[in-house]
């Protein structure tokens, strides 16, 4: 499951079964290349993707450092980054995983830039065992590159991707709606992109439909009727989950007020507290307590 900064807030739309199942139908993945990697406690490594990585923690345990957040993910547990990017991985102690580049094969575009830049869980090799199994495969395959392995990989990885996406959707770290909008509807997907992209812009109803090429009022009920939000609630979730993750991170309340797009940090401070119930440093500390 994700972390408490990473769960659907209360009064988010939740996905049913069918939702899920929907979805599912979407997600057939290609696989671009396999590497295993052995990193000794303490050491860096430094990546940069074009496209999608899954990662797979076999042992130790590792903690990611990506621009939306810095994630640790611990024997069994799963990172996929639909788009990529650059990210940097720090072994906390001696540590084991396997990376695979992957593309998503036959959705649009547009799909991947829907979806959350990190889906990270914990406890998927725990309560999926099915699936660890899988992926416990892929390493061996990876780590002794017997003859065909990449195909034995490549028919392994489409289950195992899949599984671990269902996981992060079952245990409520997000929605598929919007990714569903996404694959469906060209210029609802621009939207929506543009949000996840740059959530901290000036967005409105009205600067959104013209990313949409849609009237004011076409756009906003069409939005709300795919994602399950408004637009300007969505807007808010997406800002408020960065700043969490920001908060979490660290950062001070006043740069994450100004590159989320609010006035004044005493803005963004009460749009925090209407999301969360606490003001942002209050928030911070409970986050950061160790766990009892």
């Amino acid at each position: 499951m994700c972390d408490l900064a990473e769960r659907t807030p209360p009064g988010a739309a939740i996905d049913d079964a069918r939702t899920i199942d929907l979805l599912m139908e979407h997600l057939r993945w290609s696989v671009l290349g396999v590497d295993h990697h052995d990193l000794p406690a303490g050491d860096l490594r430094r990546e940069e993707h074009d496209g999608g990585r899954f990662l797979f923690v076999v042992s130790g345990a590792i903690e990611l450092e990506h621009d939306s957040g810095v994630y640790r993910t611990g024997r069994g547990d799963f990172a996929l980054l639909p788009r990529g990017g650059r990210f940097t991985l720090r072994a906390e102690q001696d540590s084991q995983f396997v990376g695979i580049s992957i593309a998503l094969l036959g959705a649009h575009p547009l799909m991947t830039h829907a979806m959350p830049p990190v889906l990270h869980s914990y406890g998927f090799g725990q309560q999926e065992p099915g699936f660890a199994a899988l992926l416990e495969t892929i390493h061996r395959e990876a780590a002794l590159r017997r003859p065909g392995a990449i195909s034995v990989i490549a028919g392994l990885t489409d289950a195992a991707v899949s599984g671990s996406v269902r996981f992060w959707l079952e245990h409520g770290c997000g929605s598929a709606r919007p990714w569903l909008a996404a694959a469906h509807d060209h210029h609802l997907g621009l939207a929506l992109a543009a949000i996840h992209d740059a959530p901290g812009s000036p967005w409105t109803v009205a600067s959104l439909a013209r990313v949409a090429r849609a009237s004011r009022s076409q756009f906003a009920e069409h939005f709300r009727d795919a994602v399950g939000d408004t637009p300007a609630r969505y807007v808010t979730r997406i800002r408020m989950t960065r700043a969490e993750r920001m908060l979490r991170d660290g950062e001070p309340v006043s740069d994450i007020a100004y590159r989320l797009g609010y006035d004044s940090e005493d803005g963004f401070s009460r749009a925090f507290r209407r999301h969360s119930g606490v003001a942002p440093s209050r928030w911070r500390r409970a986050a950061l307590q160790p766990a009892a």
